[in-house]
């Protein structure tokens, strides 16, 4: 996977973002789809035939069936193994949807009354041994005096974030995030936290290939299945990362346009 990153990166890694918030991305697609899109239905059951894809939705406290010709799955291996798929997927992509491994991830967000940082002209970024992990400045580019520090915490001490209250991770990232920015107490207004175990529509960060899975796994992860098309981090060439998400998209959009 490190060879694999080096090998994409061509370079130092740079990361870009939308200006404005990347929420404008889906929020477009919102807009552009308007009432083709089903609110708070999820899926429970995907089926295809010979001659068609279905996908069964629980909406309105029942089932509706949508069927097309195709269907493009961009759930994550993490979910899609909760579902029912029939008839069943083929062994190696069963397999590969039962042992993808995601990692986990908690993101805790500590708003402070002014960029304190800024003013003593510390880095904006810390990668450290603490349980916090690595510290950043997300608002590192927005105008106005407040600021954003976050903590992010991938692994065992992700889980461990994860198992506390809400109130209880903010303290816990402040007294962490007090060792890299001096400071961060006395000017801290507001904070939030993600935890992404605990989200029932990921159950994890991210797909995280295990030591083989490279080439055992990933091969079949985004093979079509018939007329089941797969797009999402996990099928791309970045996986982790937006961008792979999109490109595999346009991959998946091709397969249907082609088939």
């Amino acid at each position: 996977a490190m060879l694999r990153d080096l090998a994409l990166r061509r370079g130092e890694k740079e990361t870009y973002a939308i200006r404005g918030g990347n929420d404008l991305l889906p929020r477009a697609f919102a807009s552009r789809l308007a009432g083709r899109i089903r609110y708070n239905a999820p899926v429970v059951r995907v089926e295809q035939s010979e001659r068609a894809a279905s996908v069964v939705i629980r909406r309105d406290g029942g089932h509706e069936r949508l069927t097309a010709d195709r269907v493009v799955c961009t759930v994550p291996f993490s979910v899609l193994r909760h579902l029912e798929i029939a008839p069943p997927l083929s062994p190696p992509k069963r397999a590969a949807v039962e042992q993808l491994p995601y990692t986990s991830v908690a993101r805790v967000y500590l708003q402070a009354r002014r960029k304190f940082w800024a003013e003593r002209d510390w880095p904006v970024s810390a990668s450290t041994d603490l349980p916090v992990k690595w510290v950043w400045e997300p608002t590192l580019t927005q105008p106005g005096p407040r600021g954003i520090v976050e903590s992010y915490t991938a692994g065992p001490d992700a889980r461990r974030v994860t198992a506390m209250a809400e109130a209880e991770r903010i303290r816990f990232a402040l007294e962490h995030v007090e060792y890299v920015y001096p400071g961060i107490r006395e000017h801290f207004e507001a904070g939030a936290s993600k935890c992404w175990d605990e989200d029932p529509w990921a159950r994890g960060a991210y797909a995280f290939f295990a030591t083989g899975q490279l080439t055992s796994l990933a091969p079949h992860i985004a093979t079509p299945e018939g007329r089941l098309h797969f797009a999402g981090e996990h099928a791309s060439t970045w996986p982790q990362w937006m961008q792979g998400a999109l490109e595999s998209g346009l991959r998946a959009a091709s397969e249907v346009n082609d088939a």
